[in-house]
């Protein structure tokens, strides 16, 4: 009865552990994406994002070789690290994406529930609007990673 009643409270705290950090992420989240409804945050975002991924073309244009020299040597030696390596290029590309849309639909994240006329159809206008961005977001970032791996590709073997 002992060893069930630990585990019982070893997975208890697991869980709870988890959804602290599950509710820190999402507050991280919400705070950044309130953080965007300022302009001047929001160009430096759209700055940092753009040098970054500036910064990643530029050492596959100028040292295509090595890149895939270290891409090969981070593949072979965990499947993982070279998921995270895409995952992180394709946030960029994401984000930036996103936050290029920000720069342009700056209420997009806003949430209007007035007592008007046709609200429920506004609401809807607007949701189907932020779907619409967060999937072209999440097309931006796709294309950002295979366009980096085609100019990889034809910058080292010189297609």
């Amino acid at each position: 009865m002992e060893v069930r009643d630990l585990i019982s409270k070893g997975l208890s705290r697991l869980d709870e552990r988890r959804e602290q950090r599950d509710e820190e992420l999402a507050a991280l989240v919400i705070r950044n994406m309130e953080a965007m409804s300022d302009r001047r945050t929001l160009h430096v975002y759209i700055s940092v994002l753009a040098a970054v991924n500036g910064l990643i073309w530029l050492c596959v244009a100028v040292f295509p070789r090595d890149v895939e020299y270290a891409w090969g040597k981070v593949s072979d030696l965990d499947d993982r690290i070279a998921a995270v390596m895409i995952a992180i290029i394709f946030g960029l590309g994401f984000w930036l994406t996103y936050t290029l849309f920000r720069l342009k639909f700056p209420n997009i994240e806003e949430q209007n529930l007035d007592k008007q006329f046709l609200s429920s159809f506004h609401y809807s206008q607007h949701s189907i609007k932020r779907f619409r961005i967060w999937v072209a977001s999440v097309v931006g970032g796709m294309l950002n990673v295979l366009a980096l791996m085609i100019f990889e590709i034809y910058r080292s073997h010189g297609w």
